[in-house]
């Protein structure tokens, strides 16, 4: 399926390649981080805490304020599987319709690792930089909807559980967005799913994304096109490190996704689940670097009609 599926994105690569420049908006980078700085001032964001309550109500009611979101038809929900009432999972979405019934999910996570040697861990980088991104990135969506229709269905998931209790393993880590794509088959729309970008770790000062080794190749050589196309050629580049984050529960079934990740964090990556992943260690330009790029690679995605993606 997998297979199948990256031949189809391969073709759409060539294609993108030689259309005409896409009409893809940009966020505001200065909104992002205050979006970031208010989800890093609820604190800790541990899954199945009051943290993580805050933390979704929080994004739901900021995703609700948005200025455009009614006019261009947008909507905000909690989403969950039949399973997620029990397991705790508090994801949120933020809905855009298209011209298609298809549609791409755009997902970063909100709740942080609980560290019991940092106990107010609030995780800047790991975390809310995430969340500034996705809801910039839907008001900035909001924004061109109401003008004219966007080229797919777009979903903007926050992503509750991405972080493990104790270890990863099938029951702990990577929950939300396990939850998600459960729901997504539940309801008939897994087939809809096109693809989804996931961004993680993305606001580090010193910026260096390197595409997670197990994403689909020919969606993270789209990834690459869209930096090159914005300029930010420098700061993106494609790894070998697999990453288990919340891409993998859509890899898992036959979604193509692409995980956009700055895992060299601080000196020797020193600040990654420390007390030094704090505010003053990310930065605007970089959350507004790594977001545009990724609207832009789903523009790009969307533009050319996904090719022949169905199995």
């Amino acid at each position: 399926m997998n297979h199948c599926r990256s031949i189809a994105i391969s073709v759409l690569l060539l294609a993108a390649a030689g259309c005409r420049e896409a009409s893809t908006p940009g966020i505001d980078g200065a909104l992002a981080m205050r979006y970031a700085q208010g989800n890093y001032d609820l604190g800790p964001r541990i899954f199945r805490t009051e943290g993580a309550l805050r933390s979704a109500e929080w994004i739901k009611a900021e995703a609700e304020r948005i200025p455009a979101l009614a006019e261009a038809k947008g909507t905000v929900r909690l989403p969950g599987s039949a399973q997620a009432a029990f397991s705790g999972v508090r994801n949120v979405e933020i809905a855009f319709p298209g011209s298609s019934d298809d549609f791409i999910v755009v997902g970063a996570h909100h709740d942080t690792k609980f560290l019991s040697g940092v106990p107010d861990f609030a995780g800047a980088n790991d975390g809310a930089s995430g969340v500034g991104a996705l809801l910039a990135m839907a008001t900035a969506t909001a924004d061109f909807a109401r003008k004219q229709p966007l080229p797919c269905g777009i979903r903007f998931v926050f992503f509750d559980g991405e972080e493990a209790l104790v270890e990863y393993t099938e029951r702990d880590g990577l929950t939300g967005s396990r939850d998600y794509v459960n729901m997504l088959r539940s309801s008939g729309e897994l087939e809809r799913c096109r693809a989804m970008v996931l961004l993680d770790m993305i606001g580090d000062r010193d910026l260096h994304v390197e595409l997670a080794g197990n994403s689909t190749p020919a969606l993270a050589k789209l990834v690459l096109k869209a930096a090159k196309d914005l300029g930010h050629s420098g700061g993106f580049s494609s790894g070998s490190i697999p990453m288990l984050d919340d891409h993998y529960p859509f890899l898992q079934a036959g979604i193509p996704a692409v995980d956009l990740i700055d895992f060299s964090f601080g000196p020797d990556n020193r600040y990654w689940h420390t007390a030094e992943d704090t505010m003053d260690k990310i930065s605007a330009e970089s959350i507004k670097t790594v977001a545009d790029t990724a609207l832009r690679t789903v523009w790009l995605l969307a533009e050319n009609d996904f090719k022949d993606l169905a199995e």
